[in-house]
């Protein structure tokens, strides 16, 4: 859950951030016996509410404004700031035109100076070396100049660009608002990878990851996935996964994967859907299709 950054935070705007939060709560055990329709609306309603949070408890910060984003910094940081912007900008089209998001109003983005004021938003050690993080609507970024220690301006630029985290964090937020939520672990991470990919080159690569050795099956990436003990397995599972559906049946087939899971459909059943594989079929081909890659 966001922390508060600024002290000036009034008494006042906690305990009323505290009384929406328990509202949304009274909301979300009311909706969810109700059908999808309303169950998509509790969920929105819920993620607006922390979204709502995240902007009120860094209100303070200075705002960089963009076309499709307003980017938070703290001063003395704007040049990194506009950096990240300009990623953002760069990859928004390429991506919302893709999977038909069309999300109204501009999506905020905070710059974290250090990796501890990002990760104690989420309560994870200090060591954690996460570059960005998509959560309730707010994408979260580490200061490249944390990061990346070219110090050449354009190669700088170019660095961040190529490695940083804007295509993949954006293509986790338009996931979630494609679905309402309704998406297994897996294909987010798979899929957000895959746009990276495609958009800068970056791909996945760790010895850790190599297919020579038990892989895990996507229920248990779905349900344990930031516990499974082989992170960069997981990961490269989840990006090879959906670069075979990619691959295989064509880029649309995620997109109406999408659209089948906004519909309120399970991910088996999106797959019978789309792909017109049961989940056992889907997971054995997809395997074999990978390490006939590797």
């Amino acid at each position: 859950m966001p922390q508060i950054i600024k002290t000036m935070n009034s008494m006042f705007g906690n305990k009323y951030l505290g009384i929406t939060f328990a509202a949304l709560l009274i909301l979300a055990a009311f909706f969810m016996k109700l059908p999808q329709v309303f169950k998509n609306t509790n969920y929105n309603l819920f993620r607006e509410g922390l979204k709502q949070k995240a902007l009120w408890t860094t209100r303070s910060m200075d705002t960089l404004k963009g076309e499709h984003f307003n980017v938070r910094f703290t001063p003395g940081n704007e040049e990194d700031a506009k950096l990240v912007l300009a990623a953002a900008e760069k990859f928004y089209t390429p991506i919302a035109e893709k999977y038909g998001y069309t999300g109204k109003g501009k999506i905020p983005i905070i710059v974290y100076p250090s990796r501890l004021e990002l990760n104690r938003n989420f309560g994870w050690e200090a060591n954690e070396s996460a570059m960005g993080v998509y959560w309730a609507g707010v994408i979260r970024v580490l200061s490249p100049n944390v990061w990346l220690s070219e110090e050449d301006l354009d190669k700088y630029r170019e660095e961040f660009m190529q490695s940083g985290p804007m295509a993949h964090e954006f293509t986790h937020l338009v996931v979630d608002y494609k679905t309402a939520g309704n998406y297994t672990r897996w294909f987010t991470e798979g899929i957000a990878q895959y746009e990276e990919y495609k958009l800068t080159g970056f791909e996945f690569d760790d010895k850790q990851a190599s297919l020579k050795q038990p892989l895990y099956t996507l229920d248990e990436m779905d349900a344990y996935f930031d516990n499974l003990p082989n992170q960069p397995l997981a990961y490269r599972q989840s990006y090879l996964a959906v670069r075979y559906i990619a691959e295989v049946y064509g880029e649309d087939s995620l997109k109406r994967i999408l659209e089948s899971l906004a519909s309120g459909n399970k991910m088996e059943d999106a797959l019978v859907m789309v792909l017109n594989n049961e989940m056992v079929d889907f997971e054995g081909n997809y395997k074999n299709w990978a390490k006939e890659q590797e």
